[in-house]
């Protein structure tokens, strides 16, 4: 140790330098290091709990959003079958309409030939009974004086001839 007192070395100051040294680095070990160390660590541990709560948050969206892709894809499929549903309601109305117009229609037409049949068969009965009426005029006027057979006679004999000759023209 007297080896250091020429080079300007005071052993006991060194001595006093090395105990402080040490006093020191105890006391920071005591008071500085281990909390730190707790510090450091504690945050590392709420580090590790919040990448693990957002990786289950990020879980927890992904079957969110997978059960949300779901439930869209099902109302799609389901907006789709009663689109398709009403579209086969409509056309099974529409062409149950169109049948009834149809049916309407061919009634009426059916109606219209029985009404046309009907004021023919009116129409050739009165030209008959003006024929009839007609032909006893003329006989009364081509004989001159009144035709002693009855006028209800005559008029039958005139619609024979007239049905007679209808059967064959």
């Amino acid at each position: 140790m007297d080896a250091l007192r020429p080079l300007g070395i005071d052993p006991a100051l060194l001595a006093a330098y090395l105990i402080n040294f040490v006093l020191l680095l105890f006391l920071l070990r005591l008071f500085l290091y281990k909390p730190v160390l707790t510090m450091l660590e504690e945050r590392r541990r709420k580090i590790q709990e919040a990448l693990a709560q957002a990786d289950k948050v990020r879980q927890e969206a992904e079957l969110q959003r997978a059960e949300f892709q779901r439930e869209l894809e099902e109302a799609r499929r389901s907006s789709q079958e009663a689109a398709n549903r009403i579209a086969q309601e409509t056309e099974k109305l529409r062409a149950s309409i169109l049948e009834a117009a149809q049916r309407e229609a061919e009634l009426i037409r059916a109606q219209a030939r029985q009404q046309i049949e009907l004021e023919r068969q009116q129409a050739a009965a009165e030209l008959q009974r003006q024929v009839a009426d007609l032909a006893v005029e003329i006989a009364r006027k081509v004989i001159g004086q009144t035709v002693t057979l009855d006028e209800q006679i005559q008029r039958q004999l005139i619609r024979q001839f007239l049905q007679e000759t209808k059967h064959f023209s």
